[in-house]
């Protein structure tokens, strides 16, 4: 679901199949296909593992760094990681770098049944993993991931920002390596963090209400993590968009466009 105009300064939406209900009332987005009153960043979801349209605010940038971000994540992590872990390591990361006013990613969370959740997190893993960037397994990256973690380096390594941001991801792998992710749900329980769904009040997360927005970086004015040159950002996209079975050498679609090239080639 896309946006247009200029309602509206938040569009996160998550729809359940069956059943949608307001977190409470308010503010007004215009999106391609409706006009919808809401105040929390989503429809309240009746099953948040389900797949839903979402809308989040990122630009092709943000959305770009995200999946560098997540890349990083599983290069700098030795053991593999359980999609609850992934959710607890992202947050923290975020929190912290939060604090020095700087995005450390762009994935906004709410308050779900295990403390903070993030549906648009837990899109962007699922698609790592179907186009091939990281083991659905170990969740370490595969070449092609590695490839676009050496692609980058160069402008990663170079900017302040993005260097910080990674050093933050470090540093809090490195800590919770071996915490076990039922114990570091608990450890997020206790945490105090400004909530942006109630002003920025500070607060234990186990205190936080339920479907209450707890960090949403695409509205928090938080300084971005780096700037990619157009060119580079172009050949992310492409390649991010690329699916392993595009890839395939052995796929009859590809075999086809293939020998097309080729005769347009002789023929030229």
């Amino acid at each position: 679901m896309g946006t247009k105009g200029g309602l509206g300064k938040r569009c996160f939406i998550e729809l359940s199949r069956d059943r949608a209900d307001y977190c409470s009332k308010g503010k007004t987005i215009l999106t391609t296909d409706v006009c919808v009153e809401y105040t929390s960043a989503r429809f309240r979801a009746g099953n948040v593992k389900g797949e839903f349209p979402i809308a989040v605010m990122r630009n092709e940038e943000q959305e770009i760094w995200d999946q560098v971000f997540l890349l990083n994540l599983f290069g700098c992590s030795e053991e593999p990681l359980d999609n609850l872990k992934i959710q607890k390591i992202v947050f923290i990361s975020e929190d912290e770098a939060r604090k020095i006013k700087l995005a450390a990613a762009h994935f906004p969370f709410f308050r779900y049944n295990l403390g903070p959740y993030s549906k648009v997190l837990a899109n962007d893993v699922r698609k790592l993993e179907d186009f091939g960037f990281i083991d659905p397994e170990t969740k370490h990256p595969t070449e092609r991931g590695e490839y676009i973690l050496a692609y980058v380096k160069e402008c990663t390594s170079t900017s302040k920002q993005a260097t910080t941001v990674l050093e933050i991801l470090k540093g809090v792998c490195t800590e919770y390596r071996y915490t076990r992710s039922s114990d570091l749900v608990d450890i997020v329980y206790n945490r105090s963090v400004s909530v942006v769904g109630l002003n920025g009040e500070v607060m234990k997360v186990r205190d936080i209400p339920p479907c209450i927005d707890i960090l949403f970086p695409v509205e928090e004015r938080l300084a971005e993590p780096i700037r990619f040159p157009k060119e580079l950002v172009s050949d992310l996209q492409t390649e991010f968009s690329l699916s392993a079975e595009d890839l395939d050498p052995n796929n009859p679609v590809n075999i086809k466009l293939a020998r097309e090239a080729m005769s347009r080639a002789l023929s030229a």
